[in-house]
């Protein structure tokens, strides 16, 4: 399956060029996206105006428990929906019984050229060859470490360890749990990802000895593929998880690259004409670390962290980079900057 770049926009190209996928790796689009296919095929349908309503409920038999449609606006729990409100020990992911949208069925190689709906990623996570059933979990990704899984100890914090100094992090896991559960999974290698040249699922540290392969000074440093090209993937997709209380506002932004495409007439995500829900959901293991306000990212990447020291960032912003897009470089260090490993742990 051949990948497209995936990268932060620049500021400069920021009009009138939002249309294109957005990479956070070799591509030239305007945002930060990951080199990942995208979802749909060119004969799908066009997307309709978002629109904030969930699809109509179909009716409910007698005596039986309430479902919305799609079991979009309630929560899936095996194969029932339940209200607003209440728990239910199943992951998300799950449709109905009575659910009118069976969930697509997805080949191995399938690109993802227009998104996904958030419903969808396990579906298309198994078809690729994940090993992992439904989404990946903070569980899961603490698995080993007790100590990381105590949330009393404090609050979650992530050193980044590069080969120009350390960045320390703190990450979201309220906010954005598969987000932080994915990157630290495959810090810690408890998240199997594809090794692309064998085709074989590893539980490696992932993140080890991997380059920043593109930084734009006054913009973001942007890094996650093993393949230093940011055509690289994992092999999987985790959900987008926007919050309003995040933003794109300061330096020291951690925050998921993509290949989200938007529409052109409202600068957001497009949206699924069938079920009214984004099409989206692309990121996996490539992310970026803001060094300048970026506003324009806000609603299209996921923020699941904020560095607080943004010294080493700045300073890696501005290394020396070149650009040849025939041999998959986009603004790449001339001598590579790398994480030489990410370390976790719980405090204030």
């Amino acid at each position: 399956m051949r990948s497209l770049p995936i990268s932060p926009l620049t500021p400069t190209l920021v009009s009138g060029l939002i249309t294109t996928v957005l990479c956070l790796s070799a591509c030239s689009a305007p945002a930060p996206t990951q080199d990942q296919a995208g979802t749909t095929d060119a004969k799908s349908e066009a997307a309709a105006p978002a629109k904030a309503d969930a699809a109509t409920p179909p009716p409910a038999p007698a005596k039986a428990p309430s479902c919305v449609r799609y079991c979009f606006d309630k929560t899936p729990c095996g194969d029932a929906c339940i209200d607003e409100g209440a728990t239910c020990d199943m992951p998300p992911g799950t449709a109905c019984t009575a659910d009118k949208r069976p969930p697509p069925k997805f080949r191995k190689g399938d690109p993802a050229r227009n998104g996904l709906v958030a419903v969808d990623i396990p579906a298309y996570n198994k078809a690729q060859g994940d090993p992992v059933d439904g989404l990946f979990s903070l569980q899961q990704a603490f698995e080993g470490a007790p100590d990381l899984a105590d949330t009393s100890k404090g609050a979650l914090r992530a050193t980044i360890k590069t080969t120009m100094g350390d960045l320390d992090c703190e990450l979201f896991e309220k906010q954005a749990p598969y987000t932080v559960a994915n990157f630290v999974g495959l810090a810690r290698g408890t998240r199997p990802s594809r090794d692309r040249k064998t085709n074989e699922w590893k539980n490696i540290p992932f993140y080890d000895g991997v380059v920043f392969h593109r930084v734009i000074e006054k913009f973001m440093l942007q890094t996650g593929d093993r393949d230093g090209t940011g055509r690289g993937s994992p092999g999987f997709f985790v959900p987008d998880e926007f919050d309003k209380a995040l933003r794109h506002n300061r330096p020291g932004i951690l925050s998921m690259a993509n290949r989200n495409r938007v529409d052109p007439r409202t600068q957001k995500l497009r949206t699924d004409p069938r079920t009214g829900l984004a099409l989206g959901n692309t990121g996996s293991s490539q992310f970026f670390v803001t060094v300048a306000p970026t506003a324009y990212l806000d609603d299209r990447h996921t923020i699941f962290g904020r560095c607080d020291d943004t010294k080493v960032a700045t300073k890696i912003s501005k290394v020396e980079t070149q650009t040849n897009r025939a041999l998959g470089m986009d603004h790449r260090p001339k001598k590579d900057v790398k994480i030489k490993t990410i370390t976790f742990e719980r405090g204030k």
